[in-house]
């Protein structure tokens, strides 16, 4: 899925240097190049997640749009090891939800769930490192223990 809107450079170098510093991150890419920006990709270490996958690594997906006076982004985790993914997108998908939204898919289960999300900043180096305590600190550790 790719969001409308445009690029800002500077905002992409803060979401890397967020990703970078990030403690289950390995490493850290534009996709699909450093010239064409269209969203980051960063792989995470399987042996630093809980409950610890591997062993392909994961990736977090960062995409991030302006346009109409809105900021609209997707911040997906995908685990090829599980099939586990889940996300907080901004877009205009669930407008029902609000302008935020968490989604998730459990495999091996029906789940595919939608639901109203919001955080507290609005710089997306805020709301990038607020999405990642919650996808590590808790998400993935409550979500997959519901399998």
């Amino acid at each position: 899925m790719g969001l409308s809107g445009t690029i800002d450079s500077a905002v992409y170098e803060g979401l890397r240097d967020v990703l970078q510093r990030y403690p289950v991150v390995a490493t850290v890419a534009y996709q699909p190049d450093s010239i064409v920006k269209k969203s980051l990709r960063a792989r995470i270490d399987p042996a630093r997640v809980v409950p610890p996958t591997g062993p392909e690594q994961p990736r977090v997906d960062v995409e991030w749009r302006f346009g109409r006076n809105e900021q609209f982004y997707r911040i997906h985790y995908a685990d090829p090891n599980t099939g586990f993914n889940c996300g907080w997108h901004r877009d205009e998908d669930h407008p029902e939800l609000g302008p935020v939204h968490f989604q998730y898919e459990i495999p091996g289960t029906d789940q595919s769930q939608h639901e109203p999300a919001s955080f507290e900043k609005d710089a997306p180096t805020e709301i990038l490192w607020s999405a990642l305590d919650r996808l590590f600190e808790t998400q993935i550790i409550e979500l997959m223990s519901e399998r």
